[in-house]
């Protein structure tokens, strides 16, 4: 079962620069696809798609719905 989980390649989302064909998937110039982490290095040299990190934020206690404590005086 652990061998499974190895094997198995993390998934990125991507936009078609080009009218592509990958795996079984067919998408036109605009278009978003998932590609295997894997293949990414290469589709975005030839310029076939553009990848853009998903950005993380980092939260606070206002984001997270909890209050500051009262400020002692």
């Amino acid at each position: 079962m652990a061998k499974k989980a190895a094997e198995e390649e993390r998934n990125v989302k991507v936009k078609a620069k080009v009218n592509l064909k990958y795996d079984s998937d067919v998408v036109k110039m605009g278009g978003e696809l998932e590609i295997r982490e894997s293949d990414l290095e290469e589709l975005q040299n030839k310029e076939y798609v553009s990848y853009t990190p998903p950005v993380q934020t980092q939260q606070t206690g206002q984001e997270t719905g909890q209050q500051a404590p009262p400020a002692e005086k």
